[in-house]
This record gives structure tokens, C-alpha cells and sequence, in this order.
């Protein structure tokens, strides 16, 4: 029994100094806060790294990482390395990736109405686009994506998206019907543009640039910034100025990523949020009209579209269509939207 006792009582000691022995390898004193363990976030995005839509994740990873004191870290993952947009959303919906962009008709497959979001000519212009978005309108929307699985962060700015094509100049409606033309993978874009003539063609945007070398399709709509840095301008031939919507890439987390925070990392990722978004926001309206004289430089031959009225014209029907199948909140939400013009 005496025996047993010191047996103890060696193995008391022996941790008593194990314990000393690491506190002061660690350099923590008695009565000294413990710092959190780093907290590491992926990010994915669907487009190249000097996209102002990659560019506005890194800026998010940098302001996280300086206000938290390198506590919390955000990697991105550009060009679609953490999947498809789909693939992402669903990874962060059961909580397998942390965060993401996509665009804003493409979350309507979890919130129906956002389909409304991407109805061409929608918007009178960027300017009313965005304070639609930071409106209560757009914190309705993070409250029903909520409910999803994700959450928003911020609003980016992605630019105007323009048709290009292979087959001929877009100046008018005409000139658009019968263009198979690859569009995202977005009720609202595909419904725009049955109606303006064209033959759309839902495709992951990893695959725009193969499909457009292949032929199998002839032309694709996206603003001009990934139309430059992802070297669609080696595959198109005519790109058309035709503006026909004003498109924003939303930035969530997962909700589960989200409820895993500690309420100051919460508090850092929000605060450097609205810096990141107004950084994206300035590089995204200063790039593109240097972009599209680069575009020209790089051998793409560019044209306006002077009667736009009569493009925006064909599509007000769907306007109808959203509410009688959506009802109420859809008539409500065109309503917001018209009277921040």
C-alpha cells in the first residue's frame, strides 16, 4: 500500500512539472489572457485572380487578418478551385466550405425571388443597382439566405455584362435571335434571353472558354473584366456593348462557419467587410472603360447598342411572369426596387 502511494504521488509531481515545464516553453504567466487558436477560413471564387471580384477577397483577407492580429486567416481559392458556384454554395449550405461568392440569380435556386435580381434592364443604372443592394432590400435577402444555410457578408460590384460573339455585331434586337449564347446557370438569365431571340445555353463558367473554342456555343454575355482577364477576347470576335444587366456577386459564409466564430473574429469579419466592398466597388467602375480599349487593342471588335429602350422592351413581359408565379412578394420587391430609381 505504501509502495502504491509513492507510485502516486511520483506521477503527481511529474505533472505538476510537466505542466511548469510547458507554461513556460508557451511564455504564458500565471493571470495572462490565453490567445485564441488561429481560426483559418477558405474562400472560393469563380473567376481569375485580377478579377476586381478575386481582388475584393483578397482585400477581405487582408483586413481580417490585420484587425483580428493574425487570429483569424482567410485563404481564396480563385477560379472556381473550390468548385462550381453550385458546388460551393451546397459545400457551405452543410458547412464543408466556409465561404464563397456567387451570383445573385444563381442563389434564387434557395430564395426564389432573388431570380428577380438578374432581369435584364432592371435597373436604371449601376448607381441604382447598388443602393437597391444596400437598401433593406438586400438585408431582406441575407435574412432568407439565412435560413438556407448562408449568410451574407457583402454585396460586390461585378461590373455590366455585355454579349460577346462569333457570328456577328449585336446593334440591334434582331441581331441577337438565333446566337447560342452561353449564360450562367440562372433562371432569369435564361428566361432574358428567350425573350430577346437568343438560344441560351446554361453552362458552369469554367467551361465558357472550351465551349466557345469548340463552337459549342457562339457567344456569352459577362462583364468586361472577366471578358479580359479570363481571355475570352482569344475565342470572340464581335463583343456589343449592350449593358443589358447590372450584376452583383454576393459574398456569404456559412452559417454553420459563421455560428463557429467567436463573436469578436463575428465582429472582425463584418467591420472588414464594408472596407472590402468599398475597395471592389471603386477598382470595378474604374477598370472598365480602360478594359474595353484594351479589348479593342487586343483584337475584339467592340460596338454600342444606340436604341437599348427597344432591348428592354422585349424583356418587360417577365416582369409579369415573376409575379404571377411568385405573387405578392415579387410585386412588392419590383416595386422597392422601382422606387429607388
Amino acid at each position: 500500500m505504501l509502495k502504491k502511494s509513492r507510485i502516486v504521488a511520483t506521477w503527481a509531481i511529474c505533472l505538476v512539472f510537466l505542466g511548469l515545464c510547458l507554461s513556460g516553453c508557451s511564455g504564458v504567466k500565471s493571470g495572462e489572457p490565453v490567445i485564441s487558436p488561429k481560426v483559418i477560413l477558405k474562400l472560393g471564387t469563380e473567376t481569375a485572380l485580377s478579377t476586381p471580384e478575386t481582388r475584393g477577397s483578397q482585400k477581405l483577407a487582408e483586413l481580417v487578418k490585420e484587425k483580428s492580429n493574425g487570429t483569424l486567416l482567410i485563404e481564396v481559392f480563385e477560379n472556381a478551385k473550390l468548385g462550381t458556384m453550385k458546388e460551393r454554395d451546397e459545400g457551405m449550405r452543410m458547412g464543408t466550405v466556409d465561404m464563397g461568392t456567387s451570383s445573385v440569380g444563381f442563389l434564387a435556386s434557395y430564395v426564389p425571388i432573388a431570380g428577380i435580381f438578374d432581369l435584364p434592364y432592371i435597373y436604371k443604372d449601376k448607381a441604382h443597382e447598388l443602393r437597391v443592394f444596400d437598401s433593406e432590400v438586400g438585408r431582406e435577402i441575407d435574412k432568407n439566405l439565412q435560413a438556407q444555410g448562408l449568410r451574407v457578408v457583402c454585396y460586390f460590384d461585378a461590373g455590366t455584362r455585355q454579349i460577346t460573339n462569333n457570328r456577328r455585331p449585336v446593334r440591334k434586337v434582331a441581331d441577337i435571335k438565333g446566337i447560342r449564347i452561353r449564360v450562367p446557370q440562372a433562371e432569369a438569365s435564361v428566361e432574358g434571353f428567350k425573350a430577346l431571340g437568343a438560344i441560351p445555353t446554361p453552362l458552369p463558367f469554367g467551361e465558357v472558354y472550351a465551349a466557345l473554342r469548340q463552337g459549342v456555343v457562339e457567344g456569352q454575355e459577362n462583364p468586361i473584366s472577366i471578358i479580359m482577364y479570363n481571355r475570352l477576347y482569344e475565342v470572340q470576335k464581335y463583343l456589343s456593348l449592350t449593358n443589358h444587366q447590372m450584376f452583383i456577386q454576393v459574398l456569404t459564409i456559412s452559417e454553420k462557419t459563421w455560428q463557429r466564430l467567436s463573436s469578436a473574429h463575428q465582429k472582425v469579419l463584418v467591420e472588414s467587410a464594408v472596407e472590402a466592398q468599398a475597395y471592389q466597388r471603386d477598382i470595378a467602375a474604374a477598370e472598365e472603360v480602360a478594359l474595353i480599349k484594351t479589348l479593342r487593342e487586343k483584337g475584339m471588335e467592340v460596338n454600342d447598342v444606340k436604341d437599348a429602350a427597344a432591348f428592354a422592351e422585349r424583356t418587360k413581359p417577365l416582369r409579369e411572369i415573376y409575379i404571377k408565379k411568385l405573387g405578392q412578394p415579387a410585386k412588392d420587391l419590383f416595386d422597392k426596387i422601382d422606387a429607388l430609381r
